[in-house]
């Protein structure tokens, strides 16, 4: 394979990685975005039955409490999601270069 087909190859291979981990990503980040909505809902349909202060307050209590839990949750997942992406593409430009290496020495 000649230095522009190695190339094209590699410019491939690279964006194929990026559109699967791009697509993780945003599968990712709509789940989390629907449980935020399910989180939310559940809450308001005990809404009605809150009948004195401190019932609201308990609820809006364990609300938040529930919320930060998940927050901290997926922003944990996401992280090491893009982690293992970040990963992926530097495995991909280290074989680049470590095939470039042996016709660099070769041509000198």
């Amino acid at each position: 394979m000649n230095p522009f087909e190695k190339t094209m190859q590699f410019g491939r291979d690279l964006m194929e990685l990026n559109a699967e981990w791009f697509r993780k990503i945003a599968e990712f980040d709509g789940e989390s975005v629907r449980k935020y909505i399910e989180v939310n809902q559940e809450f308001g349909k005990k809404l009605p039955e809150v009948r004195d202060v401190q019932s609201f307050l308990d609820l809006q209590r364990t609300y938040a409490e529930t919320l930060w839990s998940n927050t901290q949750e997926t922003f944990k997942a996401r992280g090491e999601l893009v982690k293992e992406a970040v990963e992926a593409n530097t495995s991909v430009w280290r074989d680049a270069f470590q095939a470039a290496k042996p016709e660099a020495a070769n041509a000198a």
